[in-house]
């Protein structure tokens, strides 16, 4: 698969709306007048989806079907919910752009990862309100802790592309008939910082706890117990802020 088949898209702005769609040619896209001519039928399937995968603060994740093909839509929640990235969309890209840029960005070094094939957003004000991006649903059973090896080894082959996944829980991978394939990468991040590499294999320990022994202790060398430290000092300060949320009455929701 080469760059280009990733770079055709054409946005279709819909009348009356302040909706934006963005159709991704990449060879997956939903077809038929379901979603192209008529946008209350897109919106109701994207709206309602037929089963939630996934419901919290930052997202909610569902899958819909059409024309017998199943989808997964992902609708950032943060992005309505919260006026911080509301604001920073008129300067920045949004969750579900970025989301989108790293799909593409993955697959075009190789790395197996889910097809984007709509990006929806909604307007007002020129803030977008709402993002909501549509996958090309795969089919795989998902990993479990068991699979620390294949893990480890998917993990460690993205670090050899320039890549960290800074998720690497085993419900973030399905195993396919082609292989191993990473879900949900918009925390992944393009870098060659060893110390980050490190970190995903810290995270990884906390699920799988011979993930060091795999990774290779001897090349994680001193950075190892360096990002042990750092995820120690994250894990106070998300404990410290939580507790203070709590003591004032804050809300996770809150904008």
């Amino acid at each position: 698969m080469g760059k280009q088949m990733f770079n055709r898209q054409e946005r279709v702005r819909f009348k009356y709306t302040d909706w934006q769609v963005s159709i991704h040619e990449n060879g997956a896209k939903p077809k038929g007048p379901d979603w192209h001519k008529e946008f209350v039928s897109l919106f109701r399937k994207l709206e309602n989806p037929d089963v939630i995968l996934k419901h919290d603060h930052r997202s909610e994740v569902g899958t819909f079907t059409i024309d017998s093909v199943r989808y997964v839509v992902k609708k950032f929640t943060l992005q309505r919910t919260r006026l911080w990235f509301r604001l920073a969309s008129l300067l920045f890209s949004t969750l579900g752009e970025i989301a989108c840029r790293k799909s593409f960005n993955l697959a075009t070094d190789g790395i197996s990862t889910p097809k984007p094939v709509l990006l929806m957003q909604q307007t007002r004000n020129r803030m977008v309100v709402s993002s909501w991006l549509v996958y090309r649903f795969v089919e795989g059973q998902t990993l479990t802790s068991k699979d620390a090896a294949d893990i480890v080894s998917f993990v460690k082959s993205m670090h050899r592309n320039g890549w960290v996944h800074r998720d690497p829980h085993p419900a973030n991978f399905i195993r396919t008939t082609k292989g191993i394939v990473t879900l949900d990468p918009i925390r992944v991040c393009s870098t060659r910082s060893r110390y980050l590499r490190a970190y995903d294999v810290v995270l990884m320990e906390h699920d799988m706890p011979s993930a060091p022994d795999l990774y290779g202790r001897m090349e994680l060398g001193f950075w190892f117990p360096l990002a042990i430290t750092g995820h120690k000092l994250v894990r106070f300060y998300r404990a410290v802020k939580y507790g203070l949320r709590r003591l004032f009455g804050l809300s996770q929701r809150s904008t």
